[in-house]
């Protein structure tokens, strides 16, 4: 069995049967854009344990400063970021717009003003109380936000090749959204700007995990490339000096 080299707490606004593992799924490929060596295997993706964590976590609840669990959850996020430097909180969010209309979502500040800001009290509390010295942005910056546009689905829809299959596949609908994902195939840029994705199509999100788990690191590299929410995640997360030096220390010796 690998030794964990790094440890990430992954948290998500999506409730569903599999989500944990989905957004695990996402991220092992996502990462792979951003170091092209690194080796998941020496990474320990930690789901949240708390039930009540999990209450604070669904849907838009995070932005519920009267949320009784809020201040756990913020308590939450401090205790993993203060475990060292190789620790990280990955934290997803959906933007509910599309990528035009990106400057009309309130979800990135609102996720800076009720969590980021509320959680460096957090640990600045913490440091001062243990005597260490007051280094809270620098342990911030181990806390991952992955914003899809306008929902996860717009990532995870990018599996055309899987949805087209599943969708004739499906009795109530027999293939009659295939030309829609043939289209996404066609040009990787055109599911930022749907709305609602997971309703536009027979699947939803019942087949969210197999979605992630199935994508061709190709593909995603061609989302990438389209230069819209998956492109300005990943460059994000390539600027983050703490990520990069983490996912290095996975590498093959």
């Amino acid at each position: 069995m690998s030794v964990a080299r790094c440890s990430l707490l992954v948290l998500g606004e999506d409730s569903g049967e599999g989500a944990h593992q989905t957004l695990v799924a996402l991220a092992k490929k996502i990462f792979r854009l951003v170091d092209s060596n690194y080796d998941w295997q020496h990474i320990r993706f930690e789901p949240p344990e708390d039930p009540s964590i999990r209450l604070v976590l669904r849907g838009n609840e995070w932005k519920n400063r009267n949320h009784p669990k809020r201040r756990d959850l913020m308590g939450y996020i401090a205790t993993k970021l203060l475990e060292g430097d190789r620790a990280f909180v990955l934290y997803h969010i959906d933007g509910d717009r599309t990528w035009a209309a990106r400057e009309t979502s309130e979800n990135v500040e609102k996720f800076s003003d009720f969590i980021q800001i509320d959680v460096r009290r957090f640990i600045e509390h913490r440091l001062r109380q243990s005597g260490r010295a007051p280094v809270g942005e620098l342990t911030l910056s181990q806390l991952l936000l992955l914003v899809p546009y306008y929902s996860i689905e717009a990532w995870l829809f990018q599996n055309t090749r899987a949805g087209a299959r599943l969708c004739e596949e499906n009795p109530a609908c027999q293939g009659k959204h295939v030309a829609m994902f043939r289209a996404w195939a066609e040009d990787r840029s055109i599911l930022d700007e749907v709305l609602k994705p997971k309703e536009q199509v027979c699947l939803k999100g019942q087949h969210n995990r197999k979605l992630a788990e199935g994508l061709d690191v190709d593909d995603v590299a061609a989302v990438y490339y389209a230069g819209k929410s998956l492109h300005h995640a990943v460059e994000s997360l390539h600027q983050n000096a703490a990520l990069l030096a983490a996912l290095a220390a996975t590498r093959p010796a």
